[in-house]
């Protein structure tokens, strides 16, 4: 059966910052209902490619679309809006608030010019179901939950916004491993749910034992891209 329609297609993104030149012409197709590995050494491009999804940076010239329409967020809350989210390896979390306003974070319910709680905790409780982990506090604040469960309150944030695109950068970097096979977990459950997932790592064995798809960066261009069942690790390399 023939693959659907990218949900996200990108052609001959180029940017540059100065007189460097961070993306020289990159091309990617991610489907819905996909993990799609971005990898390539340290200066390839991949953050850079990542920022510009999530509307970060603008392009200098390239085609984005969304759904074969023309897709150029003006910032992130704009690419948020769209249904592209990204969760960075160094987390954007609120300590000191509960674990139910983190993720309704910058799209509080309200009613007139008032908060409305009884809407964020149906919102938060919904995100966090959908995740598996309905077991996790709602009042308890942010910063007391470990690691791997603020990674899942971004998670749940994003999908609280209708999060259809997905980008996890470096998402294992802190985590155990009993807490990377929840993660795989997870994105395949999302991945079941039609969500795509845009998944950069270093490590090869997680791209080959994890995503559907590869796409390989060097030097901020698009060189190589295939279903990963196609490839194994020294392929990749």
């Amino acid at each position: 059966m023939a693959d659907p329609l990218p949900l996200l297609q990108l052609r001959g993104i180029r940017k540059s910052f100065g007189a460097t030149q961070a993306l020289t012409g990159v091309d990617l197709d991610l489907h819905p209902g996909q993990i799609h590995a971005i990898v390539g050494e340290n200066g390839a491009g991949k953050s850079t490619l990542m920022k510009v999804l999530a509307g970060i940076h603008t392009t200098d010239t390239g085609d984005m679309q969304l759904d074969g329409a023309p897709y150029a967020p003006r910032g992130p809350i704009e690419a948020r809006r769209a249904g592209v989210v990204m969760v960075n390896q160094e987390l954007a979390i609120a300590p000191h608030l509960t674990v139910a306003a983190n993720i309704v974070l910058g799209a509080e319910p309200s009613r007139g010019t008032w908060l409305d709680a009884r809407g964020t905790r149906s919102i938060a409780s919904a995100a966090l179901t959908q995740l598996g982990r309905a077991d996790i506090p709602l009042d308890k604040p942010a910063g007391e939950l470990g690691i791997a469960e603020q990674q899942l309150i971004e998670i749940a944030r994003a999908l609280a916004t209708g999060c259809r695109a997905l980008v996890l950068d470096e998402p294992t970097s802190s985590l155990t491993n009993t807490d990377t096979r929840n993660l795989f977990s997870l994105c395949r459950r999302l991945r079941d749910q039609g969500t795509a997932i845009i998944y950069i790592s270093h490590f090869l064995e997680e791209v080959t034992a994890l995503t559907q798809h590869c796409t390989v960066l060097r030097d901020g261009t698009t060189v190589h891209s295939a279903p990963t069942a196609d490839l194994d690790a020294a392929a990749i390399a």
